[in-house]
C-alpha cells in the first residue's frame, strides 16, 4: 500500500462518475463558455461605443445622446416681470406691493423728490389713490402725534406706523414723513422756548415765554387734526413751516 495518491494515467481515459452514462451525450451548463485559452479577457473585450460616439443616422438626423446640450448651457427664461407690472413697462420707483396706493402716479415719483404740486389739497385723491386702509392708518398716524402733547408717549406710534408702512404706500410715507418732520420741529421749539424762559425768569419775563409752551402744544394738536382729516380724505398734506428732513 502506498501513501502517494493515484496519479492520472497519461493518455488514458478518465472513468466516468457513478450515474453517468457515455450515451447521455456532452453535458452543456447553462452558458455556453469557451474552451479555456480561447475565452478573452476582460481587457480584451471591445468596449460598448459610448453615448457620445454613436454614428449619427443621416437619414434621421438626430443626434447622439453625447450632441445634447447640457443642462447648464441652455438658454435661461429672462428677467420676468411682476405680475402687477404692465407688459413692456417699467416698475413704479418706490416699487411697493400690496397697497392702492402702490399703482397710483404718486408711486413713480422716486423717494426723496420733491412732489407736484397735484399731490397736494383735495385735487390730490387722484394723485395717491389711497384705499380706505391706508386712508384710516394715516390718521391714526396723525392722531397719535396729537395725543403726545396730551399723554407724552403717542409719538412712538406714529414712529412705529411709518417704520412698518413706509416701504408698503407712498401714501403712508408721506403722511408718516410729515408728521415726524412736525415732531421733530415741536421738539426743538419746545427745547428753545423752555432754555429761554427759564434764563430769563432771573429777570421776570422767563414766565411770559414759558406761557409759549401751551400755545406750542395746541398748534400742533390743531395742525395734526387738519392733517389726519385730509389724510383720511385721501388727500395729500404740506405742514405749513415744517422742512422735509424725513422724506
Amino acid at each position: 500500500m502506498s501513501d502517494n495518491p493515484q496519479q492520472p494515467n497519461n493518455g488514458q481515459s478518465q472513468p466516468m462518475p457513478p450515474n453517468y452514462s457515455p450515451q447521455s451525450g456532452p453535458q452543456q451548463p447553462h452558458t455556453q463558455q469557451p474552451q479555456q485559452g480561447s475565452r478573452p479577457q476582460y481587457g480584451s473585450q471591445p468596449p460598448n461605443p459610448a453615448y457620445g460616439s454613436q454614428p449619427q443616422n443621416p437619414q434621421q438626423g438626430h443626434p447622439g445622446y453625447g450632441s445634447q446640450q447640457a443642462y447648464g448651457s441652455q438658454p435661461g427664461y429672462g428677467p420676468q416681470q411682476p405680475y402687477d407690472a404692465p407688459q413692456g413697462q417699467p416698475q413704479a420707483g418706490y416699487g411697493f406691493q400690496g397697497a392702492s396706493s402702490a399703482h397710483s402716479p404718486a408711486a413713480g415719483v422716486p423717494m426723496g423728490s420733491e412732489l407736484p404740486d397735484a399731490a397736494y389739497g383735495p385735487s390730490s385723491v387722484g394723485f395717491w389713490k389711497a384705499d380706505q386702509t391706508e386712508r384710516t392708518t394715516a390718521l391714526w398716524s396723525h392722531l397719535a402725534h396729537a395725543a403726545t402733547y396730551v399723554i407724552g408717549l403717542g409719538w412712538i406710534v406714529t414712529l412705529i406706523l411709518f417704520i412698518i408702512n413706509k416701504d408698503k404706500s407712498p401714501f403712508l410715507r408721506h403722511h408718516g414723513a410729515q408728521s415726524l418732520n412736525l415732531l421733530i420741529i415741536g421738539v426743538i421749539a419746545g427745547f428753545g422756548i423752555g432754555l429761554i424762559g427759564g434764563v430769563l425768569s432771573i429777570v421776570g419775563i422767563g414766565l411770559l415765554i414759558l406761557l409759549l409752551l401751551p400755545v406750542l402744544s395746541i398748534y400742533m394738536i390743531v395742525i395734526e387734526i387738519i392733517a389726519g382729516l385730509a389724510a383720511n380724505r385721501g388727500e395729500g398734506y404740506r405742514i405749513p413751516m415744517t422742512p422735509n428732513w424725513i422724506k
